[in-house]
């Protein structure tokens, strides 16, 4: 079987479990018929959030950095009551985050345990998925394929007050012991590719009080390294693009003391971590210092944001010439949706002509709009891209607003510490969203009725934060430039 570069890649991060270098996997990648730029393979691992990097130029896989780990949680009385518990965000940082966390298999005495189902209130389910922030969490839970005929988006993504989720049975661990509240579940991570975790249930409600109480000591210790090591996460690489990859760094660097059969839980550690709690990061959550505001701009990434830069000239060239195809694939569609042909004024929406760029690097930028364009044209189908065309449209007109006011940030250049930040982590946040929402509007699919119902919920949420940030930022940029300006 000829699998494609990316399908091997994607094998080898999902089941390699031992530190390699770049030359290891160039090498790897060589035996199965593929040759690999280094510096590409280097560029792969760096954006990859599978991947750990370690001293000496080695690498290690999520797979190969949590298999065998052990972790753990406290069922619920009300879980208890219907003999089941529920993965939610209690499996986190340890198993594969593109993976419903309904989909993993917990196995018990060599069987994997049967799913059931779990009846719930709206917002014990939302505890439940509490590290995924609160801001994603009905997506979460709408995506369970038991709530397949929940239409979040209908809904304004707000849950039912009584809802169900998919659970693990827990009738054969309770058939072999008097598992009560209080009993914790210790669980270690088999299989990272295919989500397998085994189980070994703690009954500690009868333990001898001594004893208990030493536990209960060793697990408060447990919860102060997690913090220190977190606190030490937050100060080494500032605040991660989600809670999931900040535990993922502290779990890793900290496992010895962290992933031991000895350990707390995560929601466990939350209750009683006085330094560190779940802070606004723009319309995002994030773990941070309790009660302190989440930065967009440290010392962690102060030296690689502005590479000594901040004349307009020196952004241009590299925000356009490194615009993805699929933005200018919408662009292109944009007009032909519109029903216009004018390449001017194509490019002209593309690259505003404030932007100074260089007639080459404009003459070289147009040349490929051209070309995109002639191929585009000559398959587009405006009757089937009507539905899609509209949202696309808005889309394409957001985009440009907040494109703009990001690159004029940019050129704020070190100045932008003093930029409001909770506004900046917006706008990059929004920019982000805004762009992978492009991303799949450039494909040839049509998305369903209430996919489109979602899409457009979306943006005019997307419309308000951009306005609601848009007037001090402005008045941010204007301050900067005016400082530029000296009387002689």
């Amino acid at each position: 079987m000829n699998l494609s570069l990316e399908s091997l890649l994607e094998r080898f991060l999902r089941n390699y479990t031992s530190p390699f270098t770049v030359n290891d996997l160039a090498q790897l990648m060589k035996t199965c018929g593929k040759k690999v730029d280094k510096d590409e393979l280097i560029e792969f691992l760096q954006m990859d959030e599978r991947v750990f990097a370690l001293e000496g130029n080695h690498f290690i896989t999520q797979a190969g950095a949590f298999t065998g780990m052990f972790f753990s949680f406290v069922p619920t009385q009300q879980e208890l009551d219907q003999k089941v518990f529920v993965p939610g965000d209690r499996c986190m940082p340890f198993v594969d985050g593109e993976m419903l966390s309904c989909s993993l298999d917990f196995e018990y005495a060599g069987k994997i345990l049967p799913k059931t189902t779990f009846e719930t209130d709206c917002n014990t389910a939302r505890d439940l998925f509490t590290f995924y922030g609160d801001e994603y969490a009905s997506q979460y839970i709408g995506a369970d394929p038991i709530n397949a005929d929940l239409n979040l988006a209908n809904n304004g993504f707000e849950l039912p007050p009584k809802l169900k989720l998919t659970a693990v049975s827990l009738e054969r661990v309770m058939e072999d012991f008097d598992f009560q509240k209080g009993d914790r579940i210790l669980c270690r991570v088999n299989n990272w590719d295919r989500g397998i975790i085994e189980i070994f249930p703690e009954i500690e409600h009868n333990k001898n009080p001594f004893i208990r109480a030493a536990e209960i000591t060793e697990r408060e210790k447990w919860c102060k390294k997690l913090e220190d090591a977190l606190l030490l996460s937050f100060d080494k690489m500032g605040p991660c693009n989600s809670m999931e990859q900040q535990l993922g760094f502290a779990f890793y660097e900290n496992r010895r003391e962290l992933c031991s059969p000895e350990c707390s839980s995560i929601h466990e550690f939350l209750d009683k971590a006085a330094r560190v709690g779940m802070e606004l990061f723009g319309v995002e959550t994030r773990l941070w210092k309790k009660n302190e505001d989440v930065p967009a701009v440290g010392k962690w990434n102060m030296d690689t944001l502005f590479h000594g830069r901040s004349d307009k000239d020196d952004f241009a060239p590299a925000r356009f010439s490194g615009m993805p195809e699929y933005i200018i694939d919408c662009y292109i569609k944009d007009q032909l949706y519109e029903k216009k042909d004018d390449l001017d004024s194509l490019c002209e929406a593309m690259i505003p002509s404030s932007i100074q760029m260089t007639e080459k690097e404009r003459s070289d930028f147009t040349l490929h709009i051209m070309r995109r364009n002639a191929i585009i044209r000559n398959k587009y189908n405006r009757f089937a891209d009507f539905a899609m065309g509209s949202i696309r449209h808005d889309a394409l007109s957001l985009y440009s607003r907040v494109g703009d006011l990001v690159y004029e940030v940019d050129c704020a250049g070190k100045e932008i510490v003093k930029f409001p930040q909770q506004e900046l982590v917006t706008l990059s946040q929004l920019f982000a969203h805004i762009t992978r929402m492009l991303e799949m509007l450039a494909g040839e699919k049509e998305c369903a009725d209430e996919e489109q119902t979602a899409i457009k919920l979306s943006l005019e949420g997307m419309e308000y934060n951009f306005e609601d940030i848009r007037t001090r930022l402005k008045a941010a940029v204007d301050r900067s430039l005016a400082k530029r300006f000296k009387v002689i």
